[in-house]
């Protein structure tokens, strides 16, 4: 699915923005919640992080999903497949997808 962003480019950038902001947080959260050894909560806040950043990497190229799996999709093909990320990152947001 193509995101539409009717104020320009900019429009997208203050949702890139957005999402790291939200990711930053979820990975404050999970070293947070490691030091308490709530290690199963630190896992689904990690995932969240990478997903946020998955989403906002997606955005730069126009592309915004509605489902995780689609969006874990999308990365693959746009980031993976074509060796911006290796395969070990898609396999580590696989496991973390998992086990959230």
């Amino acid at each position: 699915m193509i995101a539409q962003c009717p104020e320009g480019r900019s429009c997208c950038l203050k949702e890139v923005e957005s999402l790291i902001s939200r990711a930053r947080k979820y990975i404050k959260s999970a070293a947070m919640l490691i030091a308490e050894e709530d290690y199963e909560s630190s896992v689904s806040r990690s995932y969240y992080a990478m997903f946020y950043c998955i989403e906002a990497l997606l955005l730069t190229k126009g592309l915004s999903f509605s489902s995780h799996k689609g969006v874990i999709s999308a990365f693959g093909q746009h980031f993976v497949k074509t060796g911006i990320f290796d395969k070990e990152m898609s396999r580590e947001v696989n496991r973390a997808f998992e086990k959230r």
